[in-house]
């Protein structure tokens, strides 16, 4: 192949496609309040289908999979106290013990496996009409697709051939749910410390600190804890491990001689990608990344520089700029 394509989902805003996040939380708050509220309520996302929305407020639903890794832990494990076992109590049973850490697992699933779910139904809704000719672009041939977007428009719009795809966050399927979504801030930041000892302690005081300690102790408290601190490794996107499964393709670069950037916001959440790409292609490869407004050129700019591509190698255009000639 020559030419490399990285599709985004401004490539299917461009075609018209109703993918944006903003549509997929209205879809939420129509198909699935519970879900849609644990976001509004944990995430600090804003009430989409609220008529005073503001354009700073409607912009942060944008950036959905980063606002993945802002879950506020403390405040479910606060509204969900009630569920603390009470063994004093005259009704308590031993099953008690474990209804706040389930009620945790409860929450998880429908912040990872249900969401997913739905989101997987939301791009299966997605109209492929005939698309009109002031939205075709040319797509050269002897070129590849690596593509970031979970519907069919290269299939459904071009003819292109599955075989010239990876979809490499899977595609979204009626039989089989695959996607990966999710946030990119490694798990290990939110970890909690072990609680350390204060300096200078005697013997004896180190025993009662220790004593304190054990005392303090709850077991339903701490495992319902431990179970959604759980979430931010469940709604980790491991961009390594899935470079790892696409290793071939990222190996099989050393012919390219363009990468076409459409509709890609090249945020923070899939940034190790590129990184891998600059280091596997060849450093003259001339790189076209397409932009939106002027804040994304700039921002565009200043990461593929910082990636270390040559300013002379980096091109920039809009999607309307590659307009097929009829």
């Amino acid at each position: 192949m020559k030419t490399l394509y990285i599709i985004g989902n401004g490539f299917d805003l461009h075609h018209k496609l109703d993918t944006r996040y903003q549509s997929f939380a209205n879809y939420l708050a129509e198909n699935n309040s519970e879900v849609y509220e644990l976001l509004l309520n944990y995430y600090g996302l804003p009430d989409i289908t609220n008529p005073e929305l503001t354009d700073e407020e409607y912009a942060l639903w944008s950036r959905f999979e980063q606002a993945l890794a802002d879950l506020d832990y403390l405040s479910v494990l606060d509204d969900n106290s009630d569920l603390i076992a009470r063994p004093g109590a005259e009704d308590f049973r031993d099953r008690d013990w474990h209804s706040y850490q389930i009620e945790m697992e409860e929450i998880i699933k429908d912040l990872t496996t249900t969401l997913i779910s739905d989101f997987n139904k939301f791009i299966l809704e997605v109209k492929y009409e005939s698309i009109s000719d002031d939205v075709v672009i040319d797509l050269e041939n002897d070129s590849h697709f690596l593509n970031f977007n979970y519907t069919k428009t290269l299939q459904e719009s071009y003819g292109i051939p599955e075989e010239r795809i990876t979809y490499i966050h899977n595609r979204a399927d009626i039989d089989n749910c695959t996607l990966i979504l999710g946030h990119g801030t490694d798990p290990a930041n939110f970890d909690e410390k072990e609680e350390e000892p204060p300096q200078g302690l005697s013997e004896e005081e180190l025993y009662e600190w220790r004593e304190q300690k054990a005392d303090e102790y709850d077991y339903s408290y701490e495992s319902a804890k431990q179970e959604i601190l759980s979430y931010y490794t469940k709604a980790f996107k491991n961009t390594a491990s899935i470079i790892e499964n696409n290793i071939v393709l990222f190996n099989n670069l050393t012919e390219v001689e363009k990468v076409i950037v459409l509709g890609h916001s090249i945020s923070e959440v899939d940034l190790k990608y590129f990184e891998v790409l600059k280091a596997k292609l060849n450093e003259n490869v001339i790189w076209s990344v397409s932009y939106y407004s002027e804040l994304e050129k700039q921002a565009h700019k200043e990461t593929l520089l910082q990636l270390g591509i040559k300013d002379s190698n980096i091109v920039q255009l809009k999607i309307p700029d590659l307009k097929k000639q009829i």
